[in-house]
């Protein structure tokens, strides 16, 4: 029955009834996590932030104030708060979370797969190589094979003659500082045209 409700209608019940924040979270949790997907290019970095953001908004739900901002616009604003933050201090803050007593989750190997899938790797492939160039050699090697050529971390690790864990951190600082680069880029990207990029995937 609280499908119906829009999103504001949803922040100010769930004051009162705080199991209906759950269909805010259902509503909006996946194009939330491709949106952090795309902008820290890390999965661990976009499950954490979008975590955070549902966590933080739970914990200020009663300070909500319909200022005609609808709801998605002000979690994509407490989100885009904590990614500035980010990147600032290379960590994901965890506060809103430790306050509601949340347990860490692992980002299993599917959940590394679904987020690279949200983050689109073909449609800012151009992008992506432009700032391959300013990469340690090591990094720069690990990303290519990773995200241009589409290759396991297995086969990675194999090609770099390393364990699969080195992989990995290889691939993700090297991504993390490209998407420095892009967040810069699209720092002023405005809210609408998230949820009409978000659409145009949903119909595909």
């Amino acid at each position: 029955m609280y499908e119906d409700l829009d999103d504001i209608s949803l922040i100010v019940r769930s004051r009162h009834e705080p199991e209906v924040f759950g269909v805010l979270f259902e509503r909006h949790a996946e194009p939330m996590l491709a949106f952090f997907a795309r902008r820290t290019l890390d999965a661990e970095a976009a499950a954490e932030l979008m975590a955070e953001t549902f966590a933080e908004a739970f914990s200020s739900r009663d300070r909500f104030r319909d200022q005609g901002v609808d709801g998605v616009g002000w979690l994509y604003g407490i989100g885009r708060h904590l990614l500035s933050r980010y990147f600032r201090s290379g960590a994901v803050d965890a506060r809103a979370r430790s306050r509601l007593g949340m347990p860490e989750r692992s980002v299993t190997e599917s959940d590394y797969e679904r987020i690279e899938e949200l983050i689109d790797f073909e449609g800012i492939g151009g992008q992506v190589r432009e700032a391959l160039s300013a990469l340690h050699q090591d990094q720069r090697k690990a990303v290519t094979l990773r995200v241009i050529d589409g290759r396991s971390y297995r086969e990675v690790a194999e090609e770099l003659e390393c364990t699969e864990p080195t992989a990995r951190a290889r691939v993700s600082r090297g991504l993390k500082q490209i998407a420095t680069r892009l967040e810069a880029d699209e720092a002023g990207a405005p809210i609408e045209l998230e949820k009409q990029r978000w659409k145009r995937r949903s119909t595909t």
